[in-house]
């Protein structure tokens, strides 16, 4: 094999491992921040959002904006992202398609704590399910 293929494959590898090894509750878990630092997205689909926290931004951005604008955020210890018009009952391929490129970017800025939740169109996490807690 060559060696960018074993790479390659080593990374997937990692990823599946990552996002399978998460943290989550028997029966799905009523969200409480806690941590009035932590950066919150709003995905709105699989490629705008908007900022809630720390600074809300009203107008909705490409993902990959909002992840530059992450990286010049003084603390990334959690990040919060609500899924808008997300809707499956287990995971499968809406999560993969839209957690995974959330999940790789804010942890490659140095976020530690990543939460998922559903949205029901608010802006405010408090009282949504979560859909799964990385540590």
């Amino acid at each position: 094999m060559k060696p960018t293929r074993i790479i390659t494959a080593i990374g997937l590898l990692t990823l599946t491992t990552a996002l399978t090894s998460c943290k989550t509750a028997a029966p799905p878990q009523v969200f409480h921040p806690n941590d009035h630092t932590a950066l919150i997205i709003d995905s709105l689909d699989n490629q705008t959002c908007q900022v809630l926290q720390p600074s809300a931004v009203a107008a909705p951005q490409s993902n990959d904006s909002v992840l530059n604008q992450a990286l010049n955020l003084p603390q990334h210890d959690e990040a919060i992202v609500i899924l808008e018009n997300y809707n499956e009952a287990q995971f499968g391929d809406q999560f993969r398609d839209r957690g995974t490129s959330w999940f790789v970017g804010l942890r490659n800025l140095g976020y530690q704590h990543i939460i998922f939740l559903q949205g029901r169109g608010i802006a405010n996490p408090d009282g949504l399910m979560t859909l799964v807690d990385y540590d």
